[in-house]
């Protein structure tokens, strides 16, 4: 693709802003030992080894950890929006469920 193309987005910087929020209070919701290993390695960087020698826990456990972590936020997204995507799998628009009791967007 050229590199003059770029990509278009329906969402304002304050949907945007909006939107992080929102996903980092929904990560602040999970558990202790979910939310810290998501924090450390999707947000921080940590790899899953490193994670797992801070955490004094083996390699496995801290990948359980970050996959269960990533299981309970993907449950909570659901729960709350509703989600198209686009032939490659990303997320094409999202919008609340028309019942959402959702405290982000209900």
């Amino acid at each position: 693709m050229p590199d003059t193309l770029t990509a278009e987005t329906d969402a304002s910087p304050d949907e945007h802003a909006d939107l992080c929020a929102a996903f980092h209070r929904m990560i602040r919701a999970l558990p202790k030992p979910y939310r810290e290993a998501i924090v450390r390695t999707e947000i921080e960087g940590v790899p899953q080894v490193e994670l797992a020698k801070r955490l004094g826990i083996s390699v496995s456990g801290a990948k359980s950890r970050v996959q269960r972590g990533r299981r309970a936020l993907k449950q909570m997204l659901l729960d709350c929006c509703q989600f198209e995507f686009d032939r490659r799998g990303g997320v094409a628009n999202c919008k609340p469920h028309a019942k959402s009791k959702c405290p982000e967007c209900g």
